[in-house]
């Protein structure tokens, strides 16, 4: 089942061409990293498909909606099965963990128990911790969480694991492939960390100048003679 379909994306600040003709889609299930310099288009382009930034030319389609005259009605219905989250998080800073979940619980109108996604993401010994207290690792392990409440098609991670411990970049990872597998949902992240790519991504996108080179599978890359995605990554930027 196709998730999202864009064809020929374009996206201007002013004078300045950011995206110059991006063809990208994916599949139910997949995970795909977005890669390219600092300013290469890549928030640019998540942006647009979490909905929160317009575009000039091209075609989106995200759950078999196009974005270009969708109605206010499905594009919030649409929402709903998008969950993000960014780096860095903040959430109010009077709320504790567990407040926080109960919180977004009813947003989302959420059948999970909380319980159950406390002892999912081994959130308990920070249930009572207010969230501003905790270090940039557990507050990115409750903003998963809290993605997670939703129950989404699709994740949109902007460099969910900047700054974290190896330990801690390795147990957020373990959570977004389970869902990947249990759900069948759909991940789309952009990492400078080149070894996540190579070690859980199904589908790897280059942006670089505006333009994109989509490679189906990350091993395509390595097949081009490349000891690794980031001698791949650092020969091109």
């Amino acid at each position: 089942m196709k998730i999202i379909d864009v064809k020929g994306l374009e996206k201007s600040y002013g004078n300045l061409q950011v995206l110059k003709g991006l063809d990208f889609e994916t599949n139910a299930g997949e995970i795909i990293g977005v890669i390219g310099m600092n300013g290469a288009g890549k928030s640019t382009f998540l942006e647009i498909l979490m909905t929160i930034k317009d575009y000039d030319r091209g075609d989106v389609t995200i759950f078999g909606h196009n974005l270009k005259g969708i109605s206010m009605d499905q594009l919030i219905s649409l929402r709903k099965d998008i969950s993000v989250v960014l780096q860095p998080t903040q959430f109010y800073k009077s709320l504790k963990v567990e407040e926080l979940l109960r919180l977004f619980k009813a947003y989302y109108q959420s059948d999970i128990e909380i319980g159950q996604i406390i002892d999912d993401f081994q959130l308990e010994q920070h249930r009572k911790s207010f969230f501003e207290k905790l270090s940039g690792g557990w507050k990115q392990k409750v903003s998963l969480a809290i993605a997670f409440l939703s129950e989404p098609k699709l994740i949109i991670l902007d460099e969910p694991t900047t700054g974290l411990d190896p330990h801690m970049r390795n147990v957020l990872w373990s959570y977004i492939v389970d869902y990947n597998q249990k759900k069948g949902g759909t991940v789309i992240l952009t990492t400078h960390y080149m070894d996540e790519i190579e070690l859980y991504c199904d589908k790897v996108m280059l942006i670089d100048n505006g333009v994109n080179k989509i490679f189906e599978k990350t091993e395509d890359i390595l097949s081009l003679g490349y000891r690794s995605i980031n001698d791949f990554y650092l020969s091109k930027v």
